[in-house]
């Protein structure tokens, strides 16, 4: 029901690839806009292709296809 949804916590928020059409400025200020919102959430999660923007978060999910399947690595 919707009374029940409204009393529901977000705790994660995913973004995907919300970053390839902006300039680099703009790239900095969703930065800035992801740090100040993290404390609300347990899990801020950033899925990407730019290094740069991959660089500027802590800790990185590395995905990478293989012949055999793909390997995940965390750092």
């Amino acid at each position: 029901s919707i009374r029940r949804q409204r009393q529901m916590c977000i705790r994660d928020r995913f973004i995907d690839e919300g970053f390839g059409t902006q300039d680099e400025n703009g790239r900095g200020k969703l930065v800035e806009a992801i740090t100040a919102i993290q404390d609300d959430f347990e899990m801020v999660l950033v899925i990407t292709h730019i290094d740069e923007l991959r660089d500027s978060f802590p800790v990185h999910i590395m995905v990478e296809k293989r012949g055999g399947g793909s390997h995940v690595m965390i750092r």
